[in-house]
């Protein structure tokens, strides 16, 4: 019983024991992602996974603050419009993979690959690193893609590809109005 306990703790975030599940989650889903998303649960509610991508918004959002002299705007533009963008990502990211290659997985199982790739959102702040986890961040979600949805590696990077696309159009039509708020 308590083999299943330290496993589960692993592949979903615990709050109740959250020093240990939140590095024991991060280290997993950075380190071995296909294992993470083979057995991370596709269920179970969206607390597990909005807190642990608060926290790692919350840490990167404080720790870019600092570096660019203090500014707390900074800390809420990356938790507000990180935890914003997760669930819009995540709607577009399953509608494309339902309509477009007949995914199985469910929203909530979406929304939680979106989430716990956002373990890289630690060292998004880091300039120059920052791009390689970001890049590195839309790999875990081809490859949690391709696990949640029972669909093929490429048609999971096409599916993260066409989201990047509608985020990039959307940022051009925007006028980058919500990044650039002062």
């Amino acid at each position: 019983m308590e083999e299943r306990r330290r496993i589960a703790a692993t592949y979903e975030f615990n709050s109740k024991k959250f020093i240990n599940s939140f590095i024991g989650v991060a280290k997993t889903v950075l380190t071995k992602p296909k294992d993470f998303y083979q057995n991370m649960p596709t269920t179970g509610g969206f607390s597990p996974p909005v807190s642990f991508l608060a926290v790692c918004l919350g840490v990167s959002g404080i720790l870019a603050a600092i570096i660019t002299g203090g500014n707390p705007i900074v800390f809420l533009k990356f938790l507000i419009v990180g935890l914003v963008f997760s669930f819009i990502g995540a709607g577009i990211l399953h509608f494309i993979a339902q309509k477009l290659f007949f995914g199985h997985g469910e929203y909530e199982g979406t929304y939680r690959v979106v989430a716990y790739a956002g373990a890289v959102d630690l060292l998004i702040w880091i300039p120059f690193v920052g791009v390689l986890a970001a890049l590195y961040g839309l790999y875990l979600q081809v490859v949690g893609l391709e696990e949640v949805h029972e669909i093929t590696i490429g048609q999971a990077l096409i599916t993260v590809l066409i989201t990047l696309a509608i985020y990039l159009i959307l940022f051009i039509l925007l006028g980058g109005c919500l990044f650039s708020m002062r």
